[in-house]
C-alpha cells in the first residue's frame, strides 16, 4: 500500500524536460533493480532514439538548455546548480558533455523556497522559486522580480520579457513583468488545473490537464484557441520545444514515449517508444581499444607458450 501511494505521488511530478533548436533533453528513471545509476540525462536524438549524455545520482529539481548548454539544479542541501557543456562529435555527429560524462558545478543556491524552475534572461540564469508566491532570482540570491502571488504560477520567457500565469479555480490571469512591477493583463477560462505555462512561436501556451485529458490553449491577446487535446501520458510527462512541440512520458518502468503536436494544426502524430542508442566510439578510443586489445592477447601467448616448457624442466 505504502510502495502504491509514493509510485503514485511520483507519477504526478511533471518530468524533467527542456528543448531548442539543437534539441530536446529529459531526465529518465532508470527501471528498478537495474545497476547503474538512479537517473540519465538523456537526450532525444531522433524519432525513434535517445542517448544518455549524463548519469545523475539523484532526480534535477529544474533543467534548461541555453543554446548548446544544458543546465540543471541538484537536490542538495543548499541546492546547487550545474552546466553541462555540449559538444558536437565530427565523425559520428553525436553530442557529448564535456568534459565526458561530468556536469560542472557553478553555485551554492543559498535561497529561501522551493526553486520551481530555472529559466534564462539576458543570457544569464533566473531561478524562480515559490516561498508564500512566486519569485525570480539570480543565483548569487538576489531579487529580479518582486513576488507573484496566487494559487498555481507559472513563468515563462516572450520575446526577451517575463510573463507570468496565475491560476485561480478555473481562472488564469495573465501578468507581465515591465518597469520592475508585475502588470495584471487578461483574465482566461480554462477546463482543469493548470500545470505549465510555455511559449511557442511567440504565442504563451496554457498546458492544463482535466482528468485524463491534456489540453493546449494558445493565448492572443484577449482571445484563446484550443490548439490540441489527447489522452494524458502514463507515468511523468512534459510538454516542450525541441524545434516544434515535442510531448515526452517516462514511466517507473523506464519505458520512454515521444510525438509532436503540429503547429498551429494541433495535430498529433503516433506515439513511439524511445530505445536507447548507445554512443558511437571515436576515432581515436577505437584505435587505443583495439591496440590494448592486440597487446594483451599478445601477452595471453607468451603466457600460454611458457607453461609447457616449466613442465618439461619439472
Amino acid at each position: 500500500m505504502i510502495f502504491f501511494v509514493i509510485a503514485s505521488v511520483l507519477a504526478t511530478q511533471p518530468l524533467m524536460a527542456t528543448g531548442n533548436d539543437v534539441g530536446v533533453w529529459f531526465v529518465r528513471d532508470t527501471e528498478p533493480g537495474t545497476i547503474g545509476p538512479l537517473h540519465q540525462l538523456c537526450q532525444q536524438i531522433d524519432q525513434e532514439s535517445y542517448q544518455v549524455i549524463l548519469p545523475l545520482a539523484k532526480r534535477p529539481i529544474a533543467l534548461a538548455v541555453h543554446e548548446q548548454t544544458v543546465w540543471f539544479v541538484g537536490e542538495s542541501e543548499p541546492p546547487i546548480l550545474y552546466r553541462a557543456r555540449l559538444v558536437k562529435n565530427q565523425s559520428t555527429g553525436d553530442l557529448r558533455t564535456v568534459p565526458l560524462g561530468r556536469a560542472t558545478a557553478v553555485a551554492s543556491l543559498e535561497l529561501r523556497g522551493a526553486i520551481r524552475d530555472l529559466i534564462f534572461i539576458h543570457n544569464e540564469p533566473v531561478l524562480v522559486v515559490k516561498d508564500g508566491g512566486v519569485q525570480c532570482f539570480d543565483i548569487r540570491g538576489e531579487a529580479v522580480t518582486p513576488i507573484l502571488i496566487g494559487e498555481e504560477i507559472h513563468v515563462a520567457i516572450q520575446n526577451g520579457a517575463l510573463i507570468g500565469a496565475v491560476s485561480h479555480g478555473n481562472d488564469v490571469t495573465m501578468h507581465m513583468f515591465e518597469d520592475g512591477v508585475w502588470k495584471m493583463g487578461g483574465t482566461f477560462e480554462i477546463n482543469g488545473n493548470l500545470e505549465d505555462l510555455i511559449v511557442h512561436d511567440g504565442w504563451p501556451l496554457l498546458i492544463t490537464t482535466h482528468h485524463d485529458e491534456i489540453e493546449i490553449v494558445g493565448l492572443q491577446q484577449d482571445e484563446q484557441m484550443k490548439i490540441a487535446v489527447f489522452p494524458k501520458l502514463a507515468g511523468r510527462w512534459s510538454i516542450v520545444e525541441g524545434g516544434g512541440l515535442r510531448v515526452l512520458g517516462v514511466e517507473r518502468s523506464g519505458t520512454t514515449t515521444a510525438f509532436d503536436v503540429g503547429w498551429p494544426s494541433g495535430k498529433k502524430t503516433e506515439t513511439i517508444e524511445l530505445t536507447e542508442q548507445y554512443g558511437s566510439i571515436e576515432a581515436l578510443e577505437l584505435t587505443m581499444l583495439i591496440v590494448t586489445t592486440v597487446i594483451f592477447f599478445v601477452v595471453m601467448m607468451l603466457i600460454l607458450s611458457r607453461k609447457p616448457k616449466k613442465l618439461l624442466k619439472n
